[in-house]
């Protein structure tokens, strides 16, 4: 029988634990409390290596982009020695946020409140009347820093400088998408999309965990793959999910896209906590998805969609009509959720654990996050 933990304590109930081992879901309130968001933003975004960016967006000197982890604004540099770099977006001196705009190139991060003036390597280079106090010294007030590594083209940023490295939090993940046949290092971003969902982040992540629902909410997808045939696998930090195409679009064009290509099987990536990579059946076509927590009931949802050189603009278009479809079903899906789990009327649910143990995987992560 299910049982409930409350959210004034997420480890008050002794017996959660083992009913998400049994299969049952974390209870409503985990989705509906404000104390409980309040304690995932500390907890889960302000200790995560989380996806920003690709590599090409901050591909020369000078260039740089702005993104939030969680409620921590942060912005991304590439120094005039190359070398990558993340800071807390926060002045050091009232703290307002330094940098407003999403993306461009400076010489320096310039704040827009009182022109204090930061190097790219987040050294305070100087000061509107600096030399009027006495004993100031701009060495002592660099820009905090977070820690940024990459994987391929992907660029990860931690606000916690005590986190273990990345490749910890990645395992065998890289070599499991080698072995795909998808070319990492040759896609580039073409299309991006961005969604604001009125649901929980975790009921967005939840709905991407499982295909249980594809048949019925996901026609477009279930002709493509066959999901009677989908395979799910658990990692310490990461699931994947993955489907061979189905004998209809073996022969090149589907009336989907263009599937022609290396890449015949679906690979579907999730890396916690909210990070999404999708490979789909041809010559290299990627979807990746990250889910931003902006309020307790709200998700920005920002999907960037890339490609291989050879992938023709028609073949993006159609990719992207696609994959469009499919999200526009799972908004729905999430929102209605969402609305359910408000009604006062749900408690626990139940998984169907062949089709849905990556959504109690995720669910783990998340309780062992909060509790621990």
């Amino acid at each position: 029988m299910a049982t409930t933990a409350r959210s004034r304590n997420p480890g008050a109930d002794t017996h959660l634990r083992d009913s998400l081992e049994q299969g049952y879901t974390l209870p409503a309130e985990w989705y509906t409390d404000p104390a409980l968001f309040t304690r995932e933003r500390a907890r889960i975004f302000h200790k995560s290596w989380q996806y920003v960016g690709m590599a090409e967006q901050v591909a020369q000197p000078g260039d740089f982009f702005t993104c939030t982890l969680g409620d921590v604004p942060i912005v991304v540099t590439r120094d005039e020695s190359g070398t990558l770099h993340a800071f807390i977006n926060v002045c050091r001196h009232r703290g307002s946020e330094l940098v407003l705009q999403p993306c461009g190139n400076r010489k320096t991060l310039q704040c827009h409140y009182h022109a204090w003036t930061y190097n790219l390597d987040g050294s305070l280079r100087s000061a509107p009347g600096m030399k009027d106090e006495p004993g100031f010294d701009k060495t002592q007030f660099p820009l905090h820093t977070a820690q940024i590594d990459t994987w391929g083209p992907f660029i990860f940023v931690n606000p916690d400088k005590n986190a273990p490295p990345l490749k910890t939090i990645l395992g065998e993940l890289p070599q499991l998408l080698e072995a795909t046949g998808l070319r990492l290092g040759e896609i580039k971003r073409r299309v991006r999309r961005t969604y604001e969902i009125a649901a929980n982040w975790k009921i967005v992540v939840d709905n991407y965990l499982e295909c249980y629902h594809c048949p019925v909410a996901h026609p477009g997808f279930s002709s493509l793959i066959d999901v009677n045939n989908y395979t799910v696998t658990e990692y310490e930090y990461f699931s994947t999910q993955g489907g061979p195409k189905k004998e209809a679009g073996k022969h090149g064009k589907s009336e989907l896209y263009n599937t022609g290509g290396e890449i015949t099987d679906g690979f579907y990536a999730y890396l916690w906590p909210n990070f999404t990579l999708n490979l789909y059946p041809g010559p290299g076509n990627v979807s990746l998805n990250l889910f931003l927590p902006i309020e307790l009931h709200k998700t920005l949802a920002i999907f960037d969609y890339c490609f291989v050189d050879e992938v023709t603009k028609q073949d993006e278009e159609n990719f992207a009509r696609f994959i469009d479809q499919v999200q526009e079903e799972d908004i729905v899906l999430c929102e209605s959720v969402q609305r359910g789990l408000n009604s006062g009327f749900f408690d626990q649910g139940k998984l169907m654990l062949h089709h849905e143990k990556a959504l109690r995987h995720f669910q783990r992560l998340v309780y062992r996050s909060l509790v621990a």
